[in-house]
């Protein structure tokens, strides 16, 4: 997967795929003003890279989450055209691919996987 500096530094929507990780990084940041003096900024330093991490593996699985759900909803208004059922089979593997790798799934991100799965159903 192939991520651009455009997409990188884009901000995230007001409802994602996935979970807001800013209780996480906010914890990290006051985290480490408490560390400051006791460790003389070494704790500090620790808790901000954590810090970027945390939000770089965010915005990575925002992307990626993204694409999924792009591609699925493709597959879905190819099989509308073709009736081929192997786009609705890669909807299905997409699904289970997602659920079993992506830990951090939204609400928004469950709901429409179900409602994909449901008009997958109907249709195997």
């Amino acid at each position: 997967m192939k991520i651009t500096l455009k997409q990188f530094f884009n901000p995230p929507s007001k409802e994602n795929y996935i979970k807001n990780s800013s209780a996480i990084v906010t914890f990290l940041i006051i985290l480490g003003g408490l560390l400051y003096h006791k460790t003389n900024g070494y704790g500090t330093a620790i808790t901000l890279v954590l810090a970027l991490i945390v939000m770089v593996f965010q915005k990575v699985l925002i992307i990626q989450t993204n694409k999924y759900f792009h591609d699925m909803y493709q597959a879905k208004e190819m099989y509308k055209k073709t009736k081929n059922k192997d786009y609705l089979l890669f909807i299905k593997l997409s699904i289970e691919k997602m659920a079993k790798e992506i830990k951090v799934l939204s609400e928004k991100a469950k709901r429409e996987m179900k409602e994909l799965e449901d008009y997958t159903g109907k249709y195997i």
